[in-house]
């Protein structure tokens, strides 16, 4: 069943075009990777759906209702996450009391009391692995610590669409596994969709169900891990010259 429809989304910077009539399906249970070299458009596209940025044309349809001018906050509640590239806890807050600001602003915002918001924490916390720290100010963290906190804040507002941006990105290769793992489990356990941005190819390849590819804002193609390492066209993007992306993908 599909959970969020992107259609046709234009957006615009002055005269540069980051969006052009992209449009994408998200079904539900699933990871969605999104790839792209440098400046396609996919982090863009990330604050298109949760309205950072409004598109100069198209919508964004989330459980068959039209979100495409809702703001931020709102479509939070309604069930819409995401974690950013730079990390942006508040630093002089705990760990423990940056998820509980989450979850007291989230999807039960004015329905959960302090008391419920702290067990939720504590729960989020150790799913995630940094219960050791709950009561650490989040400016102490390393920059695992801090990945992990941004995804907790995140699940903390209890989304059913999780849009992740380079989450994996500085982390250490045993690091980058123990965050697949936490992801797989986010989506297994939790049943929550996720969209995820990477660059780690290996990495996104082996835990998407299906990818999108995005190039100079147009999305050149879409499918399962295995059709898009085969993909001459996404292969020559990567590579920058046809005939090494075709001895790529032939291997």
């Amino acid at each position: 069943m599909t959970l969020l429809k992107v259609e046709n989304i234009v957006k615009r910077f002055g005269g540069v075009t980051a969006l052009k009539d992209v449009s994408i399906d998200i079904y539900e249970n699933e990871i969605l990777g999104l790839i792209g070299p440098n400046g396609s458009g996919k982090t863009t596209l990330v604050n298109v759906i949760t309205g950072v940025y409004l598109p100069d044309s198209g919508r964004i349809v989330y459980r068959e209702k039209d979100i495409t001018r809702l703001p931020p906050h709102l479509r939070c509640r309604m069930g819409i996450a995401r974690t950013y590239q730079v990390t942006r806890p508040f630093n002089n807050l705990t760990v423990l009391e940056n998820v509980m600001v989450s979850i007291l602003n989230g999807k039960r915002y004015g329905k959960i009391s302090v008391e419920e918001a702290k067990k939720l924490a504590e729960n989020i916390i150790e799913t995630i692995g940094l219960d050791k720290f709950k009561d650490t100010p989040s400016k102490s963290l390393n920059a695992q610590g801090r990945k992990r906190l941004e995804l907790a804040r995140a699940l903390g507002s209890e989304p059913e669409l999780l849009l992740l941006d380079e989450c994996l990105a500085g982390l250490t290769p045993s690091e980058i596994s123990e965050m697949l793992d936490i992801i797989r489990r986010i989506k297994n356990e939790k049943k929550i969709t996720i969209l995820m941005i990477e660059h780690l190819m290996h990495a996104v390849m082996n835990v998407s169900d299906r990818i999108a590819v995005l190039h100079e804002g147009v999305k050149i193609a879409e499918g399962k891990p295995e059709d898009i390492a085969s993909n001459i066209k996404v292969a020559e993007v990567y590579f920058g010259d046809r005939d090494l992306a075709f001895k790529f993908v032939k291997r």
